[in-house]
C-alpha cells in the first residue's frame, strides 16, 4: 500500500525533480539556500567534527545529496555517509557524484564519501558511534519522530552535535486545507509542527538537554534546530 510519508520521496520524478525545481521553492519559507545552509551546518559541527581524519558526519535524508556533496567537498571530516530511505534519491546523489570530477576521483587524505540505504527509525550504526549528524529539510517527512530523534540521539557521541531543519505549520496551511482534517502518516504526505516549542520538546523527549538545544525560526516558516549530547 502507499503511504504518502513514507512513500511520496522514493517515485524517481521527486528525485529528478528535487535539485531541479522543489528545493529552490524552500526559499518561500526562509530557507536560506544550500549554500549557506551548508555553511551554517559546517561552522555548528567544527567544534566536534572539523580537522579530525577519524571524524564521522551523517547527513540524514539526503535525497539527492544537496549537502552530502557539499560536506564531503569540504574535506573537513574523515568520512561523511550520506543516507536515505528512497533508493531513487541515493541513485540521484550517486549520479550528481559520479558526474563531479571533485568526488568521483576521491585521493588518499580526503573525506571519504558513503551512500547508505536506511531507515532513520533504526539506524544500523553504534551507539556513540557519529560526531554530527545533519538532516536537512528532513524531520517533517519522517512518520516516526519518537524512533527517530531516539536513534539519532543514540548514535551521537556524547558532546555529538545535530543540526536540522523543517517547516513550521503553516508553510503546509493549503495542503492541511485538503486534507479535510484527517492526520496520520496514511493521509498525510508531512508532519505538521504549530510551534518551535513542539519541536523542541521532541528532542527533550528523545534524551537531549533542554539548555543543549537551540530552535529558531528564519523568515516565515523555517525552523533551525541545533542540539548537543
Amino acid at each position: 500500500d502507499y503511504v504518502p510519508m513514507r512513500d511520496l520521496f522514493t517515485n524517481p520524478s521527486v528525485s529528478f525533480a528535487y535539485e531541479r525545481g522543489w528545493r529552490q521553492g524552500f526559499a518561500a519559507a526562509g530557507f536560506p539556500g544550500p549554500d549557506k545552509e551548508a555553511e551554517m551546518v559546517m561552522d555548528y559541527f567544527a567544534p566536534v567534527a572539523e580537522g579530525n581524519e577519524a571524524s564521522t558526519v551523517v547527513d540524514m535524508s539526503c535525497a539527492t545529496g544537496l549537502f552530502t556533496r557539499r560536506l564531503a567537498k569540504s574535506n573537513k571530516y574523515g568520512r561523511v555517509f550520506g543516507c536515505d530511505y528512497s533508493d531513487s534519491m541515493l541513485q540521484e546523489a550517486r549520479r550528481r557524484i559520479n558526474a563531479d570530477s571533485e568526488l568521483r576521483e576521491r585521493k588518499s587524505g580526503q573525506t571519504r564519501l558513503d551512500l547508505v540505504r536506511l531507515d532513520v527509525g533504526n539506524i544500523p550504526m553504534r551507539s556513540d558511534s557519529v560526531d554530527a549528524l545533519h538532516a536537512g529539510a528532513a524531520m517533517h517527512c519522517w512518520p516516526d519522530l519518537d524512533s527517530a530523534l531516539s536513534e539519532i540521539y543514540r548514535v551521537l557521541k556524547p558532546g555529538g552535535r545535530y543540526f536540522a531543519s523543517t517547516f513550521l505549520a503553516q508553510y503546509f496551511r493549503g495542503l492541511q486545507a485538503s486534507e479535510n482534517g484527517q492526520s496520520g502518516p496514511d493521509i498525510q504526505a508531512f508532519q505538521y509542527f504549530g510551534s518551535t516549542d513542539e519541536l523542541k520538546d521532541m528532542l527533550v523527549k528523545a534524551g537531549f538537554e533542554e539548555d543543549k538545544v537551540s530552535v529558531e525560526v528564519l523568515g516565515t516558516a523555517c525552523v533551525v534546530i541545533k542540539a548537543e549530547k
